[in-house]
């Protein structure tokens, strides 16, 4: 498992490139609520400076949603391993294999301890902390998505449904053409870069719907596998609370009430890694390699006294 520190500094990176992201898009929203509010059409220079700015952000949005899907590959892949390692407990280790061939007693004492020790389940705890920055990250920025939306669609649709009352403003300007076609072409460009604006808040909201709905599923598959690995080393719930985790509440919420329920995980995961696999291919290829090949989830073991809550 990747070091905690390259972790929470790629999620710093990230975090702020959005930060940056968002700013920029101040100017272009503020751009539409004035032309929207004041029924003018906004500088050509500014709408020019607008729409290249739109043009040229494209390329960094696309390099930071993959980096945003690389973490949340990344996370599922160190899932599917602990799932597998988890599935597997019971191959001794080269070592004790080599103890076996002395004492067969120490042997089994050796994976008892190994099945006891907090080691694994320390380490879905990192990945449950891992999936928290992670939602948090995410839904911060279709938070401000969704908010931003909202505002610019209702200024679009003003700014449309008034072109009427625009293009007589502009009849009556002194120096500009009359004719109906000349109109139209001082108001296409403006209508052009506003929908663009809008059309590419629609699709980052998109994609970070995407990356939350696979990284939701992939947490719950965690979560499952943190209650089968704690109540087969004696741990309980070892003292996991949603308060731990403030973006991941709802689901760590129904883990610690023990609401945990397999009922559907595995077609809303399927649906989830299908669509994230569409929208980043090589990120979903590389989360395969990572772990090993396998395929995502894990089977659940025979364990006495285990039970799991399974919905109606």
């Amino acid at each position: 498992m990747a070091a905690p520190g390259n972790f929470d500094s790629e999620i710093e990176r990230i975090g702020n490139v959005l930060a940056a992201m968002r700013d920029a898009l101040g100017p272009t929203g503020e751009l539409l609520a004035e032309t929207a509010q004041n029924l003018a059409l906004p500088d050509e220079e500014k709408l020019a400076a607008e729409a290249e700015r739109l043009t040229a952000e494209l390329p960094e949005r696309q390099t930071i949603e993959a980096a945003m899907a690389r973490l949340v590959a990344d996370l599922a892949a160190e899932i599917g391993i602990c799932a597998q390692e988890f599935d597997d407990r019971e191959v001794p280790t080269r070592f004790e294999t080599l103890i076996g061939y002395v004492s067969g007693a120490a042997k089994h004492r050796r994976q008892r301890a190994r099945w006891r020790s907090p080691a694994p389940l320390n380490r879905l705890a990192e990945l449950l902390r891992r999936a928290d920055l992670l939602a948090g990250l995410v839904r911060q920025e279709r938070d401000f998505l969704i908010g931003q939306r909202r505002e610019s669609e209702g200024d679009l649709v003003t700014f449309i449904d008034h072109r009427p009352e625009i293009t007589e403003k502009l009849r009556g300007e002194d120096g500009v053409a009359k004719t109906g076609t000349d109109l139209v072409g001082r108001t296409a460009p403006a209508i052009q870069v506003f929908q663009d604006f809008v059309a590419g808040l629609n699709a980052r909201m998109g994609t970070c719907n995407i990356l939350l709905h696979k990284l939701i599923g992939d947490t719950e598959n965690l979560l499952i596998l943190y209650r089968v690995v704690a109540d087969a080393g004696g741990h309980g719930d070892a003292g996991l609370k949603p308060e731990l985790f403030p973006h991941l509440v709802p689901e760590v919420e129904r883990f610690a009430n023990g609401m945990l329920t397999l009922h559907g995980l595995d077609r809303r995961r399927h649906r989830a890694d299908q669509t994230f696999a569409e929208r980043f291919p090589a990120e979903a290829t590389g989360e395969v390699a990572k772990s090993g090949g396998g395929q995502g989830g894990f089977r659940l073991p025979t364990i006495a006294g285990f039970k799991l809550v399974r919905s109606r």
